[in-house]
């Protein structure tokens, strides 16, 4: 890739220097300790901040090196969803972050209804990017699986996506924002731009996609209680829009 333009550079700095700021007014004015209150900014302000720096950079059409590019982002993804999991587990509990027991009929109509949802909704961004004549950047087109090693390396990326991201972004930022706004539906919106915004490369189009998708995810944790199967579901929706309908979803 190209060097980081001077805008980029800025904004990673400004955020790197707000970001101690804004953990130690969440742990001084909300009910969370230490660890989750800076966990909390780091997901509400570092890391969006960082994905937005992205943006200046998703038309760069450099060859990536796709498989290092999804094992590295795999593991970032899992370290993340595991300070997730390990703050989250001690400032809620494992059952508020829906991590409890689901009977298998339930989990099963609950992750297909999930994944038909998240697949309508893929659909209607590409009629809908089709008639407005929008683009998706070319840096989301060069992460595209090719090979078969690099299409396997991906149904790894994908599992690691479904489980740390869902972790991070549903099980632990909704039960954080609800209770410092106290409504469960309005923490869902904001953790969902929040949500969008991670996925800057994919550009402006892939942002608003991402954050609906993110909601449909997080309709279904505030409604069943548990978040199993947005855990499956972002699985499975990843492997499929990125392995078999990729090239179809991407094409202008």
């Amino acid at each position: 890739m190209s060097d980081l333009p001077p805008v980029v550079v800025r904004m990673m700095k400004g955020s790197l220097l707000f970001f101690p700021v804004l953990g130690v007014l969440f742990w001084v004015s909300t009910p969370l300790g230490f660890l989750a209150a800076f966990y909390l900014a780091f997901l509400l302000e570092l890391l969006p901040a960082l994905a937005l720096a992205q943006l200046p950079l998703v038309d760069d059409e450099e060859p990536l090196p796709r498989i290092p590019v999804y094992l590295s982002s795999a593991v970032l993804i899992l370290l993340i969803g595991g300070m997730g999991l390990g703050v989250g587990a001690g400032a809620f509990g494992l059952e508020a972050m829906g991590l409890r027991s689901m009977d298998w009929p339930s989990l099963g109509l609950w992750t297909l209804g999930l994944t038909a949802a998240a697949m309508a909704l893929l659909g209607l961004f590409l009629l809908l990017r089709r008639a407005f004549g929008a683009s998706e950047s070319s840096l989301l087109r060069e992460l595209l699986p090719n090979t078969g090693a690099e299409k396997g390396v991906f149904v790894l990326l994908s599992l690691a996506a479904g489980l740390g991201e869902e972790i991070a972004y549903r099980g632990f930022l909704i039960p954080a924002l609800a209770g410092i706004i106290g409504w469960s539906w309005g923490a869902a919106v904001l953790s969902s731009v929040l949500f969008g915004l991670l996925h800057g490369y994919q550009g402006w189009l892939g942002i608003f996609r991402t954050a609906a998708l993110g909601f449909v995810l997080a309709a279904s944790f505030i409604i069943t209680g548990v978040l199993w199967p947005a855990i499956i579901a972002h699985a499975i929706l990843d492997m499929i829009a990125g392995i078999l309908l990729g090239e179809t979803l991407l094409k202008e």
